[in-house]
């Protein structure tokens, strides 16, 4: 899976920048897919360099917390790097925001920032999973085909949702290091295969 390069800057050996660039990487990551240098300020926001003069700011109704868990929402603005009063809100989901409804599901989010025409990569991805029963019957289902940063952010939104019935991660592929993201989680003796994969006109 090709991702954009690390931020170049000598904060990358801070320990907690590491811990918030690894606490976030649900977001980071789908921004990297894009092809877009990322990196998250000690304040608490999320900068992507959209490389045509223009940046992204992902933060919350609040500068994002140490622990994702107290995240409210999700906002979302495309501003000129040379100029801040130059700016575009693009999604906000907090409590009192006209996408709250959303809350912090990552999927309507990249949705909203797959649609920008900055998007350096054309691929076309799905999330699947396949559910495997203790008899061996195998039950699978498909996301839609989608770009890469919000079939990325879906993944991490279906594993959420896994973990949250009560399934345990059993074995993850690091997402850095394999060309289709992979996720094992059980319950119950009952198994499910999470996977991100490339389509192929």
């Amino acid at each position: 899976m090709n991702l954009a390069a690390l931020p170049d800057h000598n904060r990358i050996n801070d320990p907690l920048w590491q811990k918030l660039f690894y606490r976030y990487r649900h977001v980071i990551t789908p921004l990297r897919r894009n092809g877009w240098s990322t990196d998250i300020e000690l304040d608490g926001l999320i900068r992507a360099d959209l490389g045509d003069g223009t940046e992204l700011l992902i933060a919350s109704n609040h500068p994002l917390p140490v622990d994702p868990a107290d995240v409210k929402g999700w906002t979302v603005v495309r501003q000129a790097i040379s100029n801040p009063d130059q700016h575009t809100a693009l999604y906000d989901s907090t409590p009192d925001g006209p996408q709250s409804h959303h809350g912090t599901s990552l999927t309507p989010m990249f949705t909203r920032i797959d649609a920008l025409d900055a998007c350096r990569t054309p691929d076309r991805l799905w999330v699947s999973s396949s559910a495997v029963t203790p008899h061996g019957l195998v039950h699978s289902q498909r996301g839609p085909l989608e770009g890469p940063g919000g079939a990325l952010a879906r993944f991490f939104d279906w594993s959420r949702h896994l973990v949250g019935e009560g399934w345990r991660l059993a074995m993850a592929a690091e997402q850095d290091k394999v060309h289709e993201p992979l996720a094992i989680y059980e319950r119950d003796r009952y198994v499910v295969l999470l996977r991100l994969t490339p389509h192929h006109d």
